[in-house]
């Protein structure tokens, strides 16, 4: 198979698997759906393979517009090898979760269609080098992730997230439309491979606010990180995919493909962006009673990391070992939620022994994102630090990324802190209330395997490090004081955890809770001053000046009967023709009657002149 065959297969084999799936029988569905995905990934990693860590770059004529040819290109760089990597891992692994965990839903068709079609937005979305196709992309990914949340359309609390999640995103899309323009403006070419900074300078610090306006609504960060909590009302594996480990990190990949092309003033904002995310996410994470939310709060403060590494090589990498102990993590969550029939804490504890195997992957997946040795997540995070570290000492900047170090530290305490306590919440302890678990020795496989895949793929020797020297990402030295630090949070972190276990959160407390539904009331409210200033002003003003032109002309059409065509034109045509008439007379063509007139005419004029 040509290498050009392969990457077409790589790129559309979602799309066909996606509407395969469409038109199937419910009861093929599920093992349909496994396959193909385990198609599509044999796929992806065959490639990879075949390209060695390379870059890969194609172009097809797309359209023309008179001689200018517009071409679909793409272009397959190290992020973007990474990225497809870890979407097809996660996604093969959710697949097979959702056979178990979802063993007796009705429209298990329609679930997996939508999988593969996220699939293959997501795959688009890496690999187009071509701005507007990145953006028809980007939409596509937000359409599908609308779908999933709603997919229990039945339940109104999933309507309402699916809408929260599709207005709030809407508003960084405006963004990143606009900042996509500026671009193709400022570097005259609508390619990301052909952006030069050598030869235009970077892109005004304008366009890259707008770029990361649209990777902020994507990513959930701050301000706009409300949605993504209430869209845990989708499935629990579909979570994992979307909303943990791929889509949200979409936000972070449109960071990572501006970061060679835009100002240091761009890069420190979006690390500004990040340290409060890590800091809000982080604080939210504690007061959540529901799992999920929990969970959902920690993937927008690891991802606030990841904007704290500025698009460098370091949010790569943290992108792709948060990838998959996250996404272990919201299917270790979905195992427990399977078992007891519910996601609430207060339902929970104790269940280290009823659930043995979920509870051993949450302390697993828990280590990768506290930063424990041996685990990925601690290279990465280390790595994050020493980036800023080293920026600090050869900038102008360095008292900014000296504030980010600290921003890193607090969130350290504060990652350690949520994750062990959440860890005691469900495990340890005594039960806190009724749960249908009891001890078995039955492990159902189809959930087993999957997050043992994610669990062994945790520690970085088995695919961190590995994967950090294949596509050769750089390292950054890490001062003994910083480790020394990273050390005292871990026993910070837990020693709170172990001072506040006897207090369980009662609710789940949102960040700016009003926000949203006084926006919305606001919104409606405007609507309903539109409404009355469109239908008393606007509809009347034009209703009146349609009423006017009727009377307008029906005055010039009686104008025009009885003034134009009646007096004007009627007088003239009929005074014409008498004078035509009587001149007719005159001019009869009789010699006789002429001189008759002649001699009439010469007394007149005789008679006139005696009387004068």
């Amino acid at each position: 198979m040509g290498l050009h065959v392969h990457f077409i297969g790589l790129l559309l084999l979602p799309w066909i698997s996606g509407l395969f799936l469409g038109i199937i029988p419910s009861r093929f569905s599920k093992i349909s759906s496994i396959f193909l995905a385990l198609i599509s990934g044999l796929f992806a990693f065959s490639f990879l393979s075949r390209i060695h860590g390379s870059d890969f770059r194609v172009a097809y004529t797309w359209f023309n517009m008179g001689q200018k040819s517009i071409q679909a290109s793409f272009w397959m760089n190290t992020p973007a090898q990474v990225l497809v990597a870890l979407v097809h891992l996660v996604a093969i692994c959710v697949h097979i979760f959702s056979a178990s965990y979802l063993a007796h839903e009705p429209n298990i068709r329609r679930y997996y269609t939508y999988l593969h079609l996220f699939l293959g937005a997501m795959t688009l979305l890496i690999l187009t080098d071509q701005t507007w196709i990145f953006y028809g992309a980007w939409e596509l990914v937000g359409a599908c992730s609308y779908l999933l949340i709603s997919f229990w359309y039945q339940k109104p609390e999933a309507i309402r997230a699916a809408k929260k999640a599709f207005l709030l995103n809407r508003l960084g899309d405006i963004g990143l439309l606009f900042g996509l323009i500026g671009l193709t403006m400022h570097f005259q070419t609508d390619q990301f491979s052909a952006m030069n900074i050598g030869l235009s300078g970077p892109a005004p610090f304008l366009v890259g606010l707008a770029i990361l306006l649209g990777g902020i609504g994507k990513s959930a960060q701050f301000p706009l990180m409300s949605w993504l909590p209430d869209a845990m009302e989708g499935p629990t594996p579909a979570s994992a995919l979307i909303h943990a480990a791929t889509m949200v990190a979409a936000g972070v990949y449109v960071g990572i493909r501006i970061f060679p092309l835009t100002s240091e003033e761009v890069h420190l904002l979006m690390g500004g962006i990040g340290a409060i995310s890590l800091l809000a996410g982080g604080v939210f994470a504690l007061f959540q009673s529901d799992i999920k939310k929990a969970l959902a709060y920690s993937t927008i403060s690891q991802l606030g990391l990841m904007w704290m590494g500025m698009g460098s090589d370091v949010s790569l990498m943290h992108l792709w070992t948060h990838g998959i102990f996250k996404a272990g993590l919201f299917l270790s969550a979905g195992y427990v939620i399977h078992a007891i029939h519910s996601q609430d804490v207060h339902h929970m504890g104790g269940l280290r022994k009823s659930l043995p195997v979920p509870a051993l992957a949450y302390a697993i997946f828990g280590a990768g994102m506290m930063g424990l040795p041996l685990t990925g997540g601690f290279y990465s995070k280390e790595h994050i630090a020493g980036y800023l570290w080293t920026s600090s000492e050869n900038s102008s900047y360095a008292l900014y990324y000296e504030g980010l170090l600290i921003a890193t530290a607090l969130g350290m305490v504060l990652t350690a802190w949520y994750i062990s306590r959440q860890f005691y919440l469900i495990f340890l302890g005594e039960s806190r209330g009724e749960n249908n678990t009891e001890p078995t020795n039955k492990l159902d496989l189809a959930m087993v395997l999957p997050i043992g895949i994610l669990a062994v793929g945790s520690f970085a020797f088995v695919l961190g490090n590995p994967v950090f020297t294949y596509f050769g990402l750089p390292s950054f030295e890490v001062p003994t004081l910083w480790l020394l630090w990273t050390g005292i949070s871990w026993v910070l972190g837990i020693g709170l955890t172990w001072l506040t276990r006897g207090w369980v959160p009662s609710g789940n407390l949102q960040f700016w809770p009003n926000f949203w539904p006084d926006s919305f009331q606001y919104v409606i409210m405007k609507s309903r001053n539109a409404h009355w200033i469109e239908t008393h002003i606007y509809d009347r003003a034009v209703n009146g000046m349609a009423r006017l032109q009727v009377i307008l002309a029906h005055l010039s059409a009686w104008v025009d009967t009885w003034v134009v065509d009646g007096v004007l034109v009627g007088c003239t045509s009929r005074l014409s023709a008498v004078l035509g008439g009587l001149l007719g007379r005159w001019q009869s063509g009789k010699l006789a009657s002429y001189w008759v007139l002649v001699f009439i005419t010469f007394g007149l004029f005789l008679l006139f002149s005696l009387l004068i």
